[in-house]
């Protein structure tokens, strides 16, 4: 029957834990909160001493209340605590906080009827007039239905704010189990082809396929965008509360009419300025998106203060309702600068009337504001989980085609220069050198998509050196890979790489000089082929991978019909 010390809601929002920024972040929840709870006990808690300070019991109830609303005070909510508020009800004169602790509190389908039981009894309770019964039961219901409403949007806040990464996480994972099979068909089926080619002794097979392999992964673009998973409903039912809220106010607004006994005419104006302005409140109220405003929203507002105003200092009555509305209303659409000195001057308006009709109005217009801001914050919150998700998948996309077509497309090409070199010389061993290199990339294929392949400065410059030499092309290199910082040795590696393999496919070169020093890599030949080229990644790729070290990166023409490609480290 009873939910348990964690209820509903996420481990991590019942602790509070909100995120990093979560002190911040969190604070207006806990402010509408109690704001809300605060201006339900003054507004119906029974009096102490006549006065117009709320009764002892009234403020025990308070922090009972509060208890069940809270997220990091859920360890001590429970049975006992929700049958303390029931027995407080008699005495603390606000039976709506023992409904809000039922619908919190107790598991489907008991607690709606439990709810509907303390409704009844707080018409008993009140229930010295047909209207004093109707305005006992309208309060629990409204008050319990929206402190139910808040609480339970300001848990789903606070759990959606402690997540934001979480999304993107299992996007991102997603987006690597989907690259990882879309490589596997268009890279890892040819080069296990290129692995039984080169075992059967078929160097000729071995160069075509890995020259087709190495084609596609130059010309593939990127995936577009996946579509985004949907985040869930709202945690609370935002619309059927407001609806019921309002259908409750103004219920117990017919009864208060209807026991004025007014005469035909006046009555019906009553009955349609009420209905006027709940109907507008409803309006002004439904969750939308952060921003949005219903159409005519100026003219609609204007509409409903006439309406407030007229009633209040009408003839007829000094019901404080509608005003309550309005300034309601004024929160909800004017931005913060307008709406809480319309708030003010609703406040003193009703405070002219009477007292009673001062609280009322506070009480009301934040119950109405709080249901409004509570879900703009969840839609807000909700909305950053999807751009953060977005982002973090389109720089994995990235990364993973940075990847593919640095690494992946040289390795490819490496194997497919040497395998044509064992057409023309079969007996020199290069089959063999393209079965190892088509290995490595297999392996480096099968890291791309987690957390990316790794490269080896000292295992790159020996394959550079060994596919050069066997390429005919004489290589003088200087310096020792031991010397650059090891932080930049994957960097230069992935450099040389697709340095290398822009020398056997851009040029008809004969010599390379490599100068490899603790600030840099300086990689240059002779007989470039004279331009342009098709646009492709390398370069930019390369860029973008020297950006992240805070290193340059220069590919230029050498003057002498040769080609410069530069690495600048930066300087410690």
């Amino acid at each position: 029957m009873f939910r348990g010390d964690r209820g509903d809601e996420g481990n991590r929002a019942d602790r509070g834990d909100l995120g990093e920024d979560g002190a911040d972040e969190g604070l207006p929840g806990p402010v509408v909160l109690s704001l809300v709870l605060l201006g339900a006990m003054f507004g119906m808690a029974a009096p102490a001493d006549g006065g117009w300070w709320p009764h002892p019991v009234a403020w025990v109830a308070l922090g009972v209340q509060a208890v069940h609303c809270l997220p990091w005070t859920a360890r001590l909510r429970g049975a006992w605590t929700l049958a303390a508020q029931l027995l407080l009800v008699p005495w603390s004169g606000v039976p709506g906080f023992a409904a809000a602790s039922v619908l919190l509190l107790v598991r489907r389908p008991v607690r709606w009827v439990l709810f509907a039981l303390v409704v009844a009894g707080a018409a008993v309770l009140a229930a010295d007039s047909p209207y004093g019964a109707a305005n006992g039961a309208g309060n629990a219901l409204a008050q319990g239905l929206t402190v139910y409403a808040l609480t339970r949007l300001f848990h789903r806040y606070a759990e959606l704010h402690a997540a934001l990464g979480r999304l993107a996480a299992a996007r991102v994972a997603a987006e690597r189990q989907r690259a990882a099979r879309d490589l596997h068909a268009a890279l890892g089926v040819p080069l296990a082809a290129v692995l039984r080619l080169a075992a059967a002794g078929d160097a000729a097979g071995v160069a075509a396929t890995a020259r087709r392999a190495a084609a596609g992964v130059r010309r593939t673009p990127e995936p577009g965008p996946a579509a985004d998973p949907p985040d869930g409903p709202l945690p609370a039912p935002v619309l059927p509360v407001l609806v019921a809220v309002h259908a409750g106010y103004l219920a117990v607004g017919v009864v208060y009419l209807a026991e004025r006994h007014l005469a035909p005419l006046p009555l019906a104006a009553a009955l349609a300025a009420l209905a006027t302005a709940t109907g507008l409140q409803v309006r002004h109220s439904l969750p939308r998106p952060p921003g949005a405003r219903p159409a005519g929203y100026g003219w609609t507002w204007a509409l409903q203060c006439a309406v407030a105003v007229a009633v209040l200092f009408g003839p007829d009555g000094t019901h404080p309702q509608l005003l309550a509305f309005a300034a309601a209303s004024a929160l909800v659409l004017l931005p913060p600068a307008a709406g809480w000195p319309v708030l003010a001057a609703a406040v003193l308006a009703a405070g002219a009337v009477s007292g009673a009709a001062a609280v009322d109005v506070v009480t009301i217009a934040l119950v109405c504001y709080g249901l409004a801001l509570l879900t703009a914050m969840v839609q807000r919150v909700r909305e950053a989980r999807l751009a953060l998700a977005e982002l973090a998948v389109a720089r994995e996309r990235r990364r993973i085609a940075r990847d593919v077509h640095d690494l992946l497309g040289s390795g490819l090409t490496a194997v497919a220069v040497s395998a044509e070199l064992a057409v023309r010389q079969p007996s020199a061993g290069h089959l063999e050198r393209a079965a190892a290199l088509a290995e490595r990339t297999l392996g480096e294929l099968r890291a791309v998509p987690a957390d990316g392949a790794v490269l080896d400065l000292s295992a790159e410059l020996a394959a550079t050196e060994a596919l050069l030499t066997a390429a005919g092309i004489t290589l003088d290199r200087t310096g020792d890979p031991e010397q650059v910082p090891p932080a930049a040795r994957p960097l230069l590696a992935a450099v040389l790489r697709e340095g290398t393999t822009n020398v056997l496919r851009h040029s008809h070169a004969t010599h390379c000089t490599l100068f490899l020093t603790p600030t840099g890599l300086h990689l240059s030949n002779d007989h470039a082929r004279p331009g342009p080229h098709p646009p492709g990644h390398g370069t930019p790729n390369l860029t973008t991978r020297a950006t992240t070290h805070r290193a340059t990166l220069t590919s230029t023409p050498d003057g002498h019909g040769g080609w410069l490609l530069t690495t600048t480290l930066p300087t410690p």
